[in-house]
């Protein structure tokens, strides 16, 4: 290469990063997080298109150049993220629905601007990708070897990269790692039928009723066990407000729950898609039972105000964003893409949606317990002063404790009665004064709190379900859910239930669970 074809090549990638840079702010799509990956990727792509010999090769990477612009800007527009590998596989498998479905849009000029952008960039790609008076088998080897590893990484990978690639990656690396996942995962595990588990496929219910309330409060918690409440018996006051509560209000719920999966990207999936198996991830990406896009078949605006360090949040996709109608992370208070922040700084955004005018399914997110623990906290927060991971970690669940007072006490203050409030957490953790960690077999791992109150007699009515239960599982309040907005999926029952591990389509492992029974790990 001389330094007028690098000069090329560079001012290309440049042209190009600028390009998406700007594409992404016009958009309002989470900005980039590596300006200089991004380049060296742009570049390393565009120097392949250019220095490759054979007229087929050249081909495959200006499609592959094509898939990451233009299928994934328009995939963007539609779901709010980025491609993976799931989609490539049901766009192929389900071509006739997304044809029917996306000619339409098109027709309609619903996305000719992501279009004539993608169009923009896919020409300013051929224009600098050509000139080359000498060109390399070389450099088809090395295009072809750089596909054949990622193929053979993702067939054997525990990483679910192609699934749930962050936001912030360029399109170039997104698109690298759903390809990847695509023909090396997803296509020879279908094709073979490699996978001994057992697909979960259920249709979208029917709305059999109007829902039983308006203002479906959840509050989701993070890394919360049971073990850590003084409510279940821990011998530290960390929970004042749940020691309490079934006592003043004796129609609330508090119960141990067997989480959906020993992670955050695992349980919420499952639990915001009404999930109760491993191997569900077509069904989760397919939203047929997902609870924000039935709440809003059912009228209600969507909201999920999030804690979380936006950067850590990339299974947005699988949680359902495309039916989210107010998103919100600490970015949008003025913190970095990779802070979290205090869970207590979600309340004013709570309290200004209007409880009183039309119907709300609303998420808050915590941080909550997550490590390091008490990262968000200040001193006046920590009641227990030894700054040991022991001391925070407790410090977390007497501030979520705290957390779900204040909710409570908003919504008590109410004119109305039409709302109910829950509170679980996504997995739990295993601390001590020497240990602290997560994923393990240990109980604090997968046993976390629900709670459930409302005023509500129809809620009230249907709550009395769990009160033979001596333990739940999240599939029963997902059900919950489902069954407050009117729909006909049959509540879940607390007899036997199952955790995933670190895949969701449990090739990893998985734990079936019977109460008063042995854990059986499964795999």
């Amino acid at each position: 290469m001389n330094k007028s074809q690098a000069l090329r090549i560079s001012v290309g990638a440049l042209l190009l990063l600028a390009s998406e840079i700007a594409y992404r702010h016009f958009f309002k799509i989470t900005p980039l997080r590596d300006y200089f990956e991004s380049f060296i990727l742009l570049f390393l792509v565009l120097g392949i298109y250019y220095f490759a010999k054979h007229p087929i090769t050249r081909g495959v990477i200006l499609g592959f150049f094509v898939t990451c612009t233009l299928v994934n800007n328009i995939h963007q527009a539609f779901y709010l993220n980025w491609i993976n590998g799931t989609n490539y596989f049901l766009m192929f498998k389900e071509y006739y629905e997304v044809w029917h479905a996306g000619s339409a849009m098109i027709a309609a000029g619903q996305f000719t601007l992501n279009i004539l952008w993608s169009l923009f960039d896919i020409a300013l790609f051929i224009f600098f990708g050509k000139g080359a008076t000498k060109r390399y088998w070389q450099v088809d080897a090395l295009f072809y070897s750089l596909f054949i590893y990622i193929f053979v990484r993702s067939f054997f990978s525990n990483q679910e990269f192609g699934i749930t690639a962050k936001a912030s990656y360029s399109r170039i690396k997104v698109n690298y790692f759903a390809l990847g996942n695509a023909i090396g995962k997803v296509l020879p595990y279908e094709i073979f039928q490699l996978s001994d588990v057992p697909k979960y496929q259920h249709n979208t219910p029917k709305q059999l009723h109007s829902p039983l309330v308006k203002n479906i409060i959840l509050i989701q918690g993070e890394s919360a066990t049971t073990y850590h409440m003084s409510a279940f018996g821990y011998t530290r006051s960390t929970t004042p407000f749940l020691n309490t509560i079934s006592q003043t209000h004796p129609m609330s719920l508090l119960k141990e729950t067997y989480c959906a999966g020993l992670g955050t990207a695992i349980s919420l999936p499952a639990f915001f898609n009404a999930v109760p198996k491993p191997n569900g991830l077509e069904q989760i990406i397919s939203g047929k039972t997902n609870l924000f896009n039935l709440a809003q078949k059912a009228g209600f605006h969507t909201f999920f105000y999030s804690a979380q360090p936006e950067t850590q949040m990339a299974m947005m996709n699988l949680i359902g964003n495309r039916w989210i109608e107010d998103l919100r992370f600490p970015t949008h208070f003025g913190y970095d893409f990779n802070q979290g922040m205090n869970d207590h700084l979600l309340l004013p955004w709570f309290e200004k949606i209007n409880l009183n005018q039309g119907s709300h399914f609303i998420v808050l997110h915590q941080r909550g317990s997550h490590a390091v623990y008490g990262e968000y906290l200040t001193e006046k927060d920590k009641i227990f002063k030894r700054n040991t991971p022991l001391d925070n970690y407790d410090n977390t669940i007497y501030n979520t404790d705290l957390l779900i007072k204040k909710v409570f006490t908003y919504l008590e203050k109410q004119k109305s009665d039409d709302w109910v409030l829950i509170y679980t957490s996504d997995h739990g953790q295993y601390v001590t004064d020497k240990h602290a960690n997560q994923g393990t077999t240990e109980k604090s791992n997968y046993l976390v709190p629900l709670f459930i109150y409302s005023p509500n007699k129809k809620v009230q009515a249907l709550m009395e379900n769990f009160r033979i239960c001596d333990q739940m599982f999240h599939q029963q309040v997902a059900t919950f859910i489902v069954q407050l907005l009117g729909f006909d999926m049959p509540l879940a029952n607390c007899r036997k239930g199952y955790i995933n591990s670190r895949l969701l389509t449990g090739d990893d492992g998985y734990f079936e669970v019977e109460p008063h029974k042995a854990l059986m790990l499964i795999k």
